[in-house]
């Protein structure tokens, strides 16, 4: 019998999908280590009007002190140089378009640029033009985006004149590039450090791109008394400071970790681990342990390899669950629960790692799978045990 894999699936745009959503993660991910190295990026919302809104400090912009940036990002797949007639085909101007309506009586500064995957073609003097924002000069130019839009020339006209086409790095590439561009913001960080840092950049632009950036950024940004809808897709200074801190004074992040106790919202893994009587190590590698394994499994979804159906990873999530309890029971009276019980658990997944991992859906690694069992935790389904009085 034909393997099934084979044959042409009817529609596998979900792949895709979530591949160009990825890079959009990526991409707006770079205005955010801009925020990192001090450059004038005030703040970026995401998923806000156009995907991707960056802010930046200009005295002489408006008398908000911000010159605007609404992004529109397109992807695809063949590395063939854009042209006009690409452009105009992917639809950017359209939605840049309708921004231009709704922003231009704000009395904002700003420009609407179209972020590209890729390189434009340089024999196209329309295209380059188009990017410079003197594509209304073209005549040809300005007229083949009046009939793509629908609108009249005058109107085009002024609309083109804030418009701007970046080039950007291809999906393959955009990542390593912002790797390293953090390593240059942290040359005292190791290689597994910068990537777990990064991580957990990426984790934080995802959250903002779904309009779920966690209470204890929201709070930070509250002062602007702007709806909690908005903030939840804003990333500003207050919600990288402390990789910010990281980045430049390494020796300092136990104090950072207690500031996050003394005034930030923990995550529920942090506070049963806590709970458990945890060691910061320990509190450390479990934080650690779960971007890895989220990262991997991202990855692998991008990819267009990890198994659609819940099915097959809620019997991982329950083998896990299962085995995390066994544990639990067995060091109940430790004098730090939470040590031994993440210690031993550790040990058996990395023993039994094909027992649990049946698909595999985390390589059969002992420390992604300690980093998916950390993630059921903080959704609240398993503790690390109840320290019944503080250990010396």
């Amino acid at each position: 019998m034909a393997d099934p894999i084979e044959t042409v699936a009817p529609d596998d745009s979900g792949s895709v999908t979530l591949r160009r959503y990825e890079y959009q993660v990526h991409v707006a991910a770079q205005a955010v280590l801009e925020m990192l190295a001090d450059e004038p990026v005030r703040h970026v919302t995401c998923e806000h009007i156009e995907d991707i809104i960056v802010a930046r400090n200009d005295d002489q912009a408006t008398t908000s002190g911000l010159f605007w940036d609404f992004q529109q990002i397109k992807t695809r797949d063949t590395p063939v140089p854009w042209t006009l007639a690409d452009v105009l085909a992917k639809g950017p101007l359209k939605s840049l378009w309708r921004t231009y309506g709704a922003v231009k009586d704000q009395g904002l500064a700003y420009q609407l640029t179209a972020g590209l995957e890729g390189y434009l073609d340089p024999a196209d003097a329309l295209v380059t033009a188009l990017a410079r924002g003197m594509g209304a000069d073209q005549e040809r130019c300005l007229k083949r985006v009046a009939t793509h839009l629908k609108a009249d020339p005058k109107d085009v006209s002024v609309f083109m004149g804030l418009v701007r086409v970046r080039e950007l790095p291809r999906r393959e590439d955009v990542e390593l590039r912002n790797t390293r561009f953090l390593h240059e913001l942290g040359p005292s960080l190791t290689g597994a450090e910068i990537t777990g840092l990064y991580d957990e950049l990426v984790r934080r632009t995802r959250e903002a791109m779904q309009g779920r950036l966690g209470p204890r950024w929201v709070e930070q940004l509250a002062v602007q008394e702007l709806p909690a809808k908005l903030l939840r897709k804003r990333i500003g200074p207050g919600t990288v400071a402390d990789l910010r801190q990281r980045l430049l004074r390494p020796d300092h992040v136990l104090l950072t970790d207690v500031s996050r106790r003394l005034h930030g919202v923990e995550t529920a893994l942090v506070r049963k681990l806590r709970r458990g009587a945890a060691t910061n190590d320990v509190i450390e590698d479990a934080q650690m342990f779960r971007a890895h394994a989220e990262h991997h499994r991202l990855t692998q979804q991008s990819l267009g390899t990890w198994p659609a159906a819940p099915a097959v990873e809620a019997d991982l999530d329950e083998r896990l669950l299962l085995v995390a309890r066994r544990t639990i029971r067995g060091r109940a009276d430790h004098p730090r629960p939470a040590n031994a019980v993440f210690d031993d658990l550790q040990t058996t997944l990395e023993t039994n790692a094909a027992t649990h991992d049946r698909w595999p859906l985390y390589a059969r690694d002992g420390v992604l799978l300690m980093g998916r069992a950390c993630a059921i935790s903080d959704e609240c389904r398993f503790d690390w045990g109840t320290a019944h009085e503080s250990p010396a």
